[in-house]
């Protein structure tokens, strides 16, 4: 093992933050917004775990590694053992960084408008109320972040629980830049956010260096159990030239995101995604896949990824993400129903075909794909 758990702390009820080093104590690989690394670890009784993390805090060389870990009672055992067993001086193995979520540049309009805002009043942002929304937000500003005078660019966050932790880096680096964003947190209650005082800090420093300028960065929470679901058709608003949002959380959260965007006109390299957790659901019923071009016939049990099973099965697969978020498995669907769960696939593909790697069948369960 290379690396070291330097400390842990709670973060609320079921999550946990965890601090890594090197064995050596050397540096660590810079970083950018968006990057995860790969954490290998054993339990006491032998059983090995991989897990893919969002790394936390300022992008860029650190000495450490942050991560949050949300305890999953009903997971594969993952979460339960590094809350269980492992403490400071625990051993891991560490990969990466790696970054399938990054934060794209600023295009010209939103540079231009960050080094005006720079060389005057710059970005604005503090800890607020931002009435039912329950929220820590922009002071100044009720529209979207960065809505007075000349419109810019915008850049949305979206999280959905525990998918708050990629998200935190990106705003780290958006305040840096003094890039106009707005960051929605969505959760059940108030027990269940996490890293808030760091986001408060990020808005407070975004306001310092700006002083005078409306509200250009804004941090709101929605609480589903004070206001019911968030509205995500108003949360997006319709598309400008140049807008883009980030989004991660869980799949329901990520696909209902992306239906609201086609339904906006958001065009698809404007939509980035990062899912936490399988798709691929227990109380799916059992599935067969016929494969029509190699007479191949693959079953594929509940809680399995049909991608999965037809590697299992020595077929030929073309991937990438395994989230339903790239589109490199999209295989077309010549008989049956498909259940889709991705993110990334126009209404005019899933016409004709599917991701495999989080989709799945509707009843009688019985799919014939073109492979």
């Amino acid at each position: 093992m290379n690396h070291v758990i330097a400390s842990v702390a709670a973060l609320s009820a079921t999550v946990r933050e965890f601090q890594i080093r090197r064995r050596d104590g050397a540096p660590l690989p810079d970083w950018q917004p968006g990057s995860h690394i790969v954490l290998r670890f054993l339990a006491a009784g032998g059983s090995a775990f991989e897990k893919h993390y969002s790394l936390i805090g300022v992008p860029g060389q650190a000495d450490s590694y942050r991560i949050a870990v949300q305890r999953e009672e009903q997971g594969k055992g993952g979460s339960r053992c590094l809350h269980d067993e492992f403490g400071p001086g625990s051993e891991v193995e560490v990969s990466g960084p790696f970054n399938s979520f990054p934060l794209q540049p600023a295009g010209p309009a939103s540079a231009a408008g960050a080094a005006g805002a720079a060389g005057s009043a710059g970005a604005a942002g503090a800890a607020g109320s931002a009435g039912a929304a329950g929220a820590a937000g922009a002071a100044g500003s009720a529209g979207p972040a960065g809505s007075s005078g000349a419109a810019r660019p915008r850049v949305l966050l979206v999280a959905g629980g525990i998918g708050i932790t990629p998200l935190v880096s990106m705003a780290h680096a958006l305040a840096a830049q003094q890039r106009p964003f707005e960051l929605h947190y969505l959760a059940h209650s108030a027990g269940r956010l996490v890293l808030m005082e760091e986001l408060r800090v990020i808005g407070q420093a975004a306001k310092l260096a700006a002083r005078q300028a409306p509200a250009l960065a804004s941090i709101v929470t929605h609480l589903s159990q004070d206001s019911g679901r968030a509205d995500l058709t108003a949360l997006l608003g319709p598309y400008s030239a140049g807008d883009s949002f980030y989004a991660c959380g869980p799949a329901a959260l990520l696909q209902a995101l992306a239906a609201a965007g086609n339904r906006l006109g958001w065009p698809a390299a404007a939509m980035h995604f990062e899912s936490f957790g399988p798709r691929a659901q227990q109380e799916d019923a059992p599935l067969t896949v016929e494969l029509a071009l190699s007479g191949v016939t693959v079953e594929v049990p509940p809680g399995t990824p049909i991608l999965e099973a037809l590697i299992a099965a020595d077929v030929f697969v073309s991937y990438e993400c395994k989230r339903g978020e790239c589109g490199s498995c999209y295989t077309p669907v010549l008989e049956g129903e498909p259940l889709h769960r991705d993110v990334c696939l126009t209404p005019a593909m899933r016409s004709t075909g599917m991701c495999t790697c989080v989709s799945w069948a509707a009843a009688p369960g019985r799919l014939v794909l073109e492979l």
